[in-house]
């Protein structure tokens, strides 16, 4: 049972304003918005190179066209099953910001699993508001004021 998740908060700044990716799952996944996310794999050297890994296979994000990294914008834990509610064992989840190029083009069509239906860039306030998850929330909330606070420096 997996123990460990990334969470990948993608932005970007176009004219002047901070805007954010958001994937929406298929129907038979939830049918939600939520930033790019997925499991630890034994594969995965660190939490850092399972995010590089997800924003590739989600998004096809490629390390080159990251700008900068934010470590450590927030961390939580899961312990319902996102479809039915139901108690698991708790799932702590790790997130990440990930600045890119205002002209990166999204691609989700490359993803083997079929997760996602759509994607839009979108401003905070909307972000919000299409959010499902409180945790996914409130880990936008928190990296949207770490980037105003770097607005004001």
């Amino acid at each position: 049972m997996r123990t460990t998740q990334i969470e990948c908060i993608v932005f970007r700044k176009n004219k002047g304003l901070f805007e954010f990716l958001l994937l929406k799952r298929i129907p038979e996944k939830g049918g939600f918005w939520q930033p790019p996310c997925g499991g630890l794999e034994k594969s995965d050297i660190s939490k850092l190179e399972a995010a590089y890994r997800e924003l590739l296979e989600e998004a096809n994000l490629k390390k080159e066209n990251i700008i900068r990294v934010i470590e450590d914008v927030d961390i939580f834990e899961i312990n319902k099953h996102y479809l039915t509610g139901e108690p698991i064992p708790t799932i702590t989840e790790y997130v990440f910001g990930f600045e890119v190029n205002p002209d990166f083009a999204v691609s989700i069509h490359n993803n083997i699993y079929l997760e996602h239906e759509t994607f839009e860039w979108v401003p905070f306030d909307k972000a919000l508001s299409l959010l499902k998850w409180e945790n996914n929330k409130v880990a936008l909330q928190k990296l949207n004021q770490l980037l105003n606070k770097e607005k004001l420096s």
